[in-house]
């Protein structure tokens, strides 16, 4: 989140709750002083999602966790809405600096990155990427990610969707392992234990390839991290130059 510039001209046809993103929503004068700040409301709103998931982030949720009226909080953010995508903007963050020897190194910090603030506040894989493309969580992540991907020589154009593409990935495969994590415990026993044998009890050997990828799985030892390495590998093989390999 940007900090607050009190009295700047907002911007022609820019959503309020990216100005407020960004600090640039008007100061609002009348009535008593603020009791919270925007920083705050938001801290607790993530909070609220990290503990009971995105459908307990709403106006009378967040009113009742800081132990305030719902209509006071209308002075902050106009609707539920808006709420939910300041929040998302709050608890994803700009990210930080990719390290590494090279852009592969740094690329795959990027990713790493991004995974860990999507396993820090799971909700967050509930929320489309690009939802609103002007938030500064959104925008600082695309444009480090463009300064990974600038000694590959792809234009713009393409690194944009190299990125979205991993950024799309991450979501998806942090949901997913939640999704699978679940099902294990309540199975008591590995996930693809669990899908191999439903599967040989709906259709026997009608499917012997997934079937054999399943069971070779269930014995693996190789960590979902390990699977998501290997997965991003893929893709940066992909852009690197075969002289480069």
């Amino acid at each position: 989140m940007a900090n607050e510039h009190e009295g700047n001209l907002a911007p022609p046809q820019v959503p309020r709750a990216v100005l407020l993103a960004w600090g640039r929503s008007p100061a609002t004068t009348k009535g008593p002083r603020p009791r919270w700040t925007l920083e705050q409301l938001l801290a607790a709103a993530v909070r609220l999602g990290d503990e009971q998931g995105i459908d307990a982030i709403t106006m009378s949720g967040l009113a009742k966790a800081l132990g305030s009226g719902t209509m006071s909080l209308y002075r902050y953010v106009e609707s539920r809405e808006d709420l939910v995508i300041l929040a998302a903007d709050h608890a994803l963050g700009p990210g930080g600096a990719p390290e590494g020897a090279g852009w592969r190194d740094r690329l795959r910090a990027w990713v790493r990155d991004l995974r860990e603030a999507y396993e820090r506040h799971p909700w967050l894989t509930a929320i489309p990427v690009g939802t609103e493309p002007l938030l500064p969580s959104y925008l600082h992540r695309l444009e480090s990610g463009l300064a990974c991907l600038e000694p590959t020589g792809i234009s713009g154009e393409r690194a944009v969707t190299v990125l979205t593409m991993l950024w799309t990935y991450t979501r998806g495969e942090v949901e997913q392992s939640a999704q699978l994590a679940t099902l294990a415990e309540e199975a008591a026993t590995g996930v693809n234990e669990v899908l191999a044998a439903r599967l040989r009890a709906l259709t026997g050997d009608a499917l012997p390839r997934v079937l054999a990828t399943l069971e070779q799985e269930a014995a693996s030892t190789a960590s979902d991290h390990d699977e998501f390495d290997a997965a991003i590998s893929i893709v940066l093989d992909g852009l690197t130059p075969p002289t480069e390999r």
